[in-house]
Parts: structure tokens; sequence; C-alpha cells
């Protein structure tokens, strides 16, 4: 993983690193669209966790949260969905979250999850 997060900065290329809202419109379509940024070429994806109260968040990324909850989307089911695409892509995936979210959950817990 390492060498794939390097390989995304290499200064031969710009890498080209795509914010998604995980869960949006749903976590099936969201997985999709994903698993085509990665083959169109994206060096990396942002996976922001949806949070119902983004308060630090413009109106896109505010909407596109609260229609992936309206989904059922949650950090466990996002971080199932991680690691599906991880089988199938080497391409590095980063977990963009409020600290909320985590906490809630339990930060021990998440970053176990997430290893």
């Amino acid at each position: 993983m390492k060498e794939n997060i390097a390989n995304a900065f290499n200064k031969d290329h710009k890498a080209l690193i795509i914010y998604v809202t995980a869960g949006h419109p749903d976590m099936i379509e969201s997985e999709k669209i994903i698993g085509s940024l990665i083959e169109s070429g994206a060096d990396m994806i942002e996976l922001g966790v949806p949070f119902s109260d983004p308060t630090a968040d413009g109106p896109v990324i505010q909407e596109s949260s609260q229609m992936a909850l309206k989904a059922g989307a949650n950090l466990p089911e996002i971080l199932k969905m991680a690691a599906r695409i991880r089988k199938k892509y080497p391409t590095p995936l980063v977990l963009f979250s409020y600290y909320n979210v985590l906490l809630a959950r339990g930060f021990e817990q998440t970053m176990a999850d997430c290893a």
C-alpha cells in the first residue's frame, strides 16, 4: 500500500485523486462508480463518510451525505465496501470522515477495521 500511495504522487505525472461520498446514491451504485473511476485512471480515491451534520462541507457534499444516509450508508458498510474494492484494485483508498463518526463507533475498532 505504501508503494501504491508513493506511486500516486510520482513526479512524472499529476495525481488524480477523486473524492466520493461513500454510499451515494446507494451502496451498490457507489461501489460500481468507484470501480469505474479506478478503471478510468484515478490514482487514489478519497472515501467520504457521510455524516448527519456536515457543517464543514459545502452544499453539494452536504446533500450527497444526506442522500447516502437515507439510502442506508454507514461506516461499517463503507468499510466492507472498501475491503471489496481493495481485493479488486491496488489503488489507494483514503477514508475521510468527521471525527464524531469514528468516535461513535469506537476509534480503536475503526482503525483496526481499516487496517
